[in-house]
């Protein structure tokens, strides 16, 4: 009886015991005690200070084995009107400050600048010879370490949304030797200066060039047109003396013509009248009274002088009818008996010899009398006369020079911070893998007893 009371109780408590691991590990399946987890991590404390220790000599290790970075700073503000100084005075391109500090800045990062001051820079020693190709990395690597940026103030009292005014930049440099950096910035900004200035002089020459080129064209145009003009005025003017001329000369033929033919006509006349003269046997002028039959002596009157056509032209007489006659047929020209002769060829000399067309082809300079002339003749003289150099001009005024910074930056804590945060990372890590695996062990040491 007892035996068999022994027998179940012995069957009891191993259906007991096998219950509860049954029940164990359904509970370790699906919940964690936080409080064991705790209490097994802290069991863990000399493997998390260990790798803790490592972790932090390895950060230690790598921040001092890296080279240390300084920052090289300089600000730069827009220059006033003073300073811009022939820059700001000269008419052709107008340039505000902030035009020349922007154009300061474009300098500040061209390849040029840069390779020329790498050139004149103590860097250039550690450059090897005839090496262009390490120049070209050495300024790829100085453009991603040259940092430029519009300074802030709190006093712009910016709306929301707005950028702060292009009035003050500050220009840093990152660089393990501070000195060089410091003297590279400083050269830097001489030659982005020079260089901004060349670069506005090109600008302007540009412009100027293109100015004179148009006024000149202008002159030329002007000239030519003048020319053309005082042609077209001395053509004109023959052109007109001709005319008048031709109609003078057909005036002054129709005058001879015309004397010739009264001439015709008056040998006509005075041969009949000739000839009834010496019929009537009057050889003096006399009157019809000096005909009547009781006169006797036929005298010479004054009668006949006032050229009378209502008396016959026989009453002058046979001698002097005759003597008029012979001059007559014996004439050769009649010009100098015809009224207003003289005058006519007066006028056509006058025309063949124009004092205007004189003036007009003896003319060396037309553009005094072109009134635009002398407006762009004296444009083009204050072009030449300016001249594109702006040796005293600035385009940007240092007000914190470039000076060798005393620290390193922060790359030194944070890198040890950082070796911090991942070594104790890591330990916490190491200790759950490690209570991980000593929980695997026991489970796997109670399950014989469970199978006995």
């Amino acid at each position: 009886m007892n035996m068999d009371n022994q027998i179940k109780l012995d069957t009891v408590e191993r259906s007991s015991r096998n219950r509860d691991i049954v029940y164990y590990n359904e509970v370790a399946n699906d919940e964690i005690n936080l409080g064991d987890l705790i209490r097994n991590l802290i069991r863990e404390w000399k493997t998390m200070a260990v790798v803790m220790v490592i972790g932090v000599i390895s950060a230690i290790a790598i921040a001092l084995y890296q080279p240390k970075v300084y920052l090289v700073e300089t600000s730069l503000r827009i220059p006033g009107v003073s300073e811009m100084g022939d820059l700001q005075e000269q008419n052709i391109l107008k340039i505000t400050p902030v035009m020349a500090l922007r154009r300061f800045v474009d300098q500040l990062r061209a390849a040029n600048i840069l390779e020329e001051t790498l050139e004149r820079s103590s860097w250039s020693k550690e450059l090897p010879a005839n090496s262009a190709l390490d120049v070209s990395q050495k300024i790829k690597g100085l453009i991603n370490q040259l940092s430029v940026a519009v300074v802030r103030h709190d006093f712009y009292e910016l709306e929301k949304g707005e950028k702060a005014p292009f009035k003050e930049i500050n220009v840093s440099l990152q660089s393990t030797e501070p000195k060089i950096a410091a003297e590279f910035l400083r050269l830097l900004i001489k030659n982005a200066q020079d260089g901004a200035l060349v670069s506005f002089s090109n600008d302007i020459s540009r412009i100027k060039n293109t100015r004179v080129s148009k006024i000149r064209e202008q002159l030329r145009s002007l000239t030519l047109a003048a020319k053309q003009s005082r042609q077209a005025e001395i053509s004109r003017l023959k052109e007109a003396n001709q005319e008048s001329i031709a109609r003078l000369k057909q005036q002054i033929d129709l005058k001879i013509r015309q004397a010739i033919q009264d001439r015709e006509n008056r040998i006509v006349q005075l041969s009949e009248a000739l000839n009834i003269a010496t019929e009537l046997e009057i050889r003096e002028p006399v009157t019809w009274d000096d005909l009547r039959p009781l006169r006797k002596s036929i005298q010479i009157t004054n009668e006949i002088g006032d050229n009378d056509s209502s008396v016959s032209l026989y009453f002058r007489g046979t001698r002097l009818l005759n003597a008029e006659l012979v001059q007559l047929k014996e004439r050769k020209d009649d010009k100098p008996f015809i009224v207003g002769l003289t005058e006519l060829e007066k006028q056509i000399l006058e025309f063949q010899d124009d004092q205007k067309i004189v003036a007009l082809m003896s003319r060396e300079n037309d553009m005094i009398y072109v009134e635009k002339y002398d407006e762009l003749q004296r444009q083009l003289t204050d072009l030449l006369e300016q001249q594109a150099q702006f040796e005293n001009s600035q385009t940007a005024i240092v007000t914190q020079p470039a000076l060798v910074p005393t620290s390193p930056m922060g790359s030194f804590r944070r890198i040890i911070l950082g070796g911090v945060l991942l070594s104790g990372f890591l330990a916490l890590m190491v200790a759950l893998i490690r209570v991980s695996m000593r929980n695997s062990n026991l489970r796997q040491n109670e399950r014989p007893l469970v199978d006995q």
